[in-house]
């Protein structure tokens, strides 16, 4: 007479895993878009202005835009009634707005 050996055999096998990622840099993590909008008094209001107007770089070079037209719609530069330190400070800020227009110009012929 033979005797039967019974093996339990489980109903499911995992031959292979079943997550094949690997980070390459562990406890790195990169974000395309990281806004915070800190403690807003009503961050819905935040949150549509960069949805519908744009990111805040975009808003600030509106304004930059829009106060570089009044300095030099009023010629400010020449005004008597500025001293050195006032129109220096106008000067810089003339600067950083043409030197962003540059960017931007070398930026979009790439």
């Amino acid at each position: 007479m033979s005797q039967r050996q019974q093996v339990n055999v489980p109903i499911t096998w995992q031959l292979a895993p079943t997550s094949l990622t690997q980070p390459i840099l562990p406890n790195w993590q990169f974000h395309l878009f990281n806004v915070n909008l800190g403690t807003s008094s009503n961050p819905s209001v935040e949150q549509a202005a960069l949805e519908r107007v744009g990111s805040y770089g975009r808003q600030i070079g509106h304004l930059a835009e829009a106060l570089e037209l009044v300095v030099r719609r009023l010629k400010l530069l020449e005004s008597k009634d500025l001293t050195p330190e006032e129109k220096d400070v106008i000067q810089v800020f003339l600067g950083d707005v043409s030197t962003i227009r540059q960017i931007k110009a070398s930026l979009s012929d790439i």
